[in-house]
C-alpha cells in the first residue's frame, strides 16, 4: 500500500512501545517489513485501526522469522534494498500543526515557507529513489543542523524520521533574482508581492518545478500569460 513517506516507520515504532513488541522495522521494496519477537495479532489489530492519516495499507503477509539473537528492544533499523513493488504517495499540504508553527511569532520555522512533517509536506516531487529516505531525496543537499537533527530521532516529536525536515537554518530558503536584482527571505517576498500589484507575471521555483502566477483580477496580466502559453480560451489550472 501506501506505507512509505506517511510517517509509517514512526508509527510502527510508537505502536511497539505501548505494546510492549521487541523487534524492528525498515522500508524495503515491497513497502515496510516489521519483524517482531512475540505474537503480532494484537499489533496487526491496532496497525490497520491506528494507520496515519496519509497511509494505506493493501495487505499483509505473514512468515515465521527465527532470530539469530532475540531482541531487548524495538528499532529503525535501515532500510533494505531490491526492486521495488511499493507506493509513494503525492505531496501533502500543509497540514494545521505546521501551520500554527508558521503563524506563530517566536517558533523556529515563523513563516518559513518550507516548513513540513511526517503528516505533510513533499513526498513524490524530491523522490530521486527508492526507499524513501532522506539521501535518496533533492534534501539530501540540506544537512540537518542540530535542532532539526534532534527532532528528527525523537520518538515524540512529530518530525521523527520526516525526511524533509529542515528550518531556516539548514534548509531551502526564498531567493528572488530578477534582471540583476537580487534578494532572500522576506525580501524576496515582498518583491514577488510587489511584481503582482504591478500586473507583471512571477515565475516561482516550486519543489516540483515552476509555476507561472499574476493578478487574476488583472485582465490585462491575464491577458499576457495566456498569450505567453497560447492558451487564449482554455481554462489555466489554479
Amino acid at each position: 500500500g501506501k506505507v512509505q513517506g506517511v510517517g509509517f516507520r514512526p508509527f510502527v515504532w510508537q505502536l511497539a512501545q505501548q505494546l510492549n513488541l521487541h523487534g524492528d522495522v525498515c522500508n524495503d521494496g515491497d513497502g515496510v517489513e516489521v519483524r517482531l519477537r512475540e505474537d503480532p495479532e494484537t499489533f496487526l489489530v491496532q496497525l490497520h485501526q491506528h494507520c496515519p492519516p496519509l497511509a494505506r495499507i493493501d495487505s499483509v503477509e505473514r512468515e515465521p522469522y527465527i532470530w539469530s539473537q532475540l531482541p531487548t528492544e524495538f528499532t529503525i533499523r535501515q532500510s533494505a534494498g531490491g526492486a521495488m513493488n511499493t507506493q509513494i504517495v503525492p505531496d501533502a499540504a500543509t497540514c494545521p500543526a505546521c501551520l500554527a508553527e508558521m503563524n506563530t511569532p517566536g517558533e523556529r520555522r515563523y513563516r518559513y515557507p518550507f516548513i513540513n512533517c511526517t503528516h505533510c509536506g513533499p513526498r513524490f516531487t524530491i523522490i530521486r529513489a527508492m526507499p524513501y529516505d532522506r539521501p535518496f531525496t533533492v534534501m539530501a543537499a540540506f544537512p540537518l543542523c542540530p535542532a532539526c537533527d534532534k527532532e528528527y530521532r525523537d520518538p515524540l516529536d512529530r518530525r521523527f524520521h520526516a525526511q524533509p525536515v529542515a528550518c531556516p537554518e539548514c534548509g531551502p530558503h526564498l531567493e528572488w533574482v530578477s534582471h540583476g536584482e537580487h534578494a532572500e527571505q522576506e525580501a524576496a517576498l515582498q518583491a514577488a508581492i510587489a511584481q503582482l500589484k504591478m500586473g507583471n507575471i512571477v515565475a516561482i521555483k516550486g519543489i516540483g518545478g515552476f509555476h507561472l502566477a499574476c493578478d487574476a483580477r488583472n485582465s490585462n496580466a491575464v491577458a499576457t500569460l495566456r498569450a505567453r502559453k497560447h492558451r487564449p480560451a482554455k481554462p489555466l489550472a489554479v
